[in-house]
């Protein structure tokens, strides 16, 4: 985790996430808005999922892998999914799908 004292003197308008906090900063230090470790619920996740985009839906299945997304996070995780749904031709989202994306994810990261 990051202090804010330790914390470097650039724009964070997009925010940063360390291991604990997610770091905010309008004008002055940055403060930290503790990260929820639980999850978020399923049907939750359905209805931001099936709503990014008309021609993609995503299986209760496929909604639970994303279940543990901070909810900061899960809008612009869900349209990644549905940018690759549509680069390869897929229509309904399956878990299996959802591995791969993952898989496409933690590699990127590498």
């Amino acid at each position: 985790g990051v202090k804010a004292a330790d914390f470097p003197p650039v724009p964070v308008d997009y925010g940063y996430r360390d291991s604990k906090n997610f770091w905010i900063a309008r004008r002055k230090k940055p403060y930290a808005e503790k990260i929820q470790a639980k999850a978020v619920d399923v049907q939750s996740v359905m209805y931001a999922a099936n709503r990014i985009d008309p021609n993609i839906q995503f299986t209760k299945e496929a909604c639970e892998k994303m279940t543990k997304v901070p909810r900061i996070f899960l809008t612009v995780a869900l349209k990644g999914c549905v940018d690759w749904a549509i680069e390869n031709n897929v229509s309904l989202l399956l878990p299996e799908h959802m591995d791969i994306i993952a898989d496409k994810r933690a590699a990127e990261k590498r």
